[in-house]
């Protein structure tokens, strides 16, 4: 509503030391972690025709996007 917008890259994610789907797919991790899942937190996925939000362990390697106010 107020003309703002974000980029968010499709910059991919890492297994270890490999980085996967580099310009196919976004994955950013939210600031909710799961209460009844210590190693997982929330976060939002996309790549052509689909997106979501789902939790994943904090083993693989997804982008954190920082917000102020």
């Amino acid at each position: 509503p107020n003309g703002n917008s974000i980029f968010l890259p499709a910059a991919g994610y890492c297994e270890g030391t490999s980085h996967n789907s580099v310009g196919e797919l976004g994955y950013f991790w939210s600031s909710t972690p799961i209460e009844s899942l210590d190693k997982n937190a929330y976060g939002l996925y996309f790549r052509s025709g689909n997106h979501g939000v789902i939790w994943y362990d904090r083993y693989y390697g997804r982008t954190v996007r920082p917000v102020s106010e």
